[in-house]
Parts: C-alpha cells; structure tokens; sequence
C-alpha cells in the first residue's frame, strides 16, 4: 500500500497539535510527545528529537514561552506555555485546517473503510 503511513502528515500538523494542547496546560517536552500518542489513540506519534525543532520555531515566532523548573535536585525540565500570539495563530491554523478537511470531503470517496 506504498510508503505512506498514518504519521505521513504528522509534521505539517504537529504545530497545531501542540498549540492546541498547550491551551489546555503547560507541558515539557515528554509530556506532549505522550499526550499526542493517547489523546489521538495511538495514529499520531512522535519522537521527542521530531518535536524539539518545533518548540524552538514556535518558541521564536513567540506563540509559546519556556520556563525551566528545577524537579529534583539535578534535573530540570523546560515547560512551554501558550502565548496571546499563539492563540491567535492557533485559531488561525484551525481555520484552515477546518477549511482543508471540508475541501478533502469533496475531493474524496465517501466513507471509510479499514
């Protein structure tokens, strides 16, 4: 059935999917490489090395921030939070997210086989 597996638009997508649940609660790294493996049952999943270039774009266009928070007495760990910008940008993505799904829908066959 070729090369292309579920994942195949996981990199277009990813930011919308962490802005997204990063208006739900600040998370660090794992935590949303976790979270977007369960929350999506398991179709979507990512490395933390795929996801790292990501924060940093986001991080610079200043849709989201960073706070290190010390955990133990040697460990840290780099929350991101969602900024005003980023919620922005995110309704932005959505929309035309939500315009490409409605435009898929009457391109493709009807209905979903597995």
């Amino acid at each position: 059935m070729g090369s292309y597996t579920p994942n195949y638009f996981r990199k277009g997508l990813l930011p919308l999917i962490v802005l997204s649940l990063l208006k739900e609660k600040d998370m660090y790294g794992y935590q949303l490489v976790k979270e977007i493996a369960e929350q999506s049952g398991g179709v979507i999943t990512t490395q933390e090395g795929a996801l790292y270039p990501i924060l940093y774009s986001l991080s610079k266009a200043g849709y989201i921030s960073e706070q290190t928070v010390k955990v133990h007495t040697r460990q840290v760990r780099v929350y991101y939070h969602l900024e005003p910008e980023g919620e922005d940008h995110l309704s932005q993505l959505l929309y035309e997210y939500y315009q490409v799904e409605d435009a898929m829908k009457n391109l493709l066959p009807g209905g979903i086989t597995k």
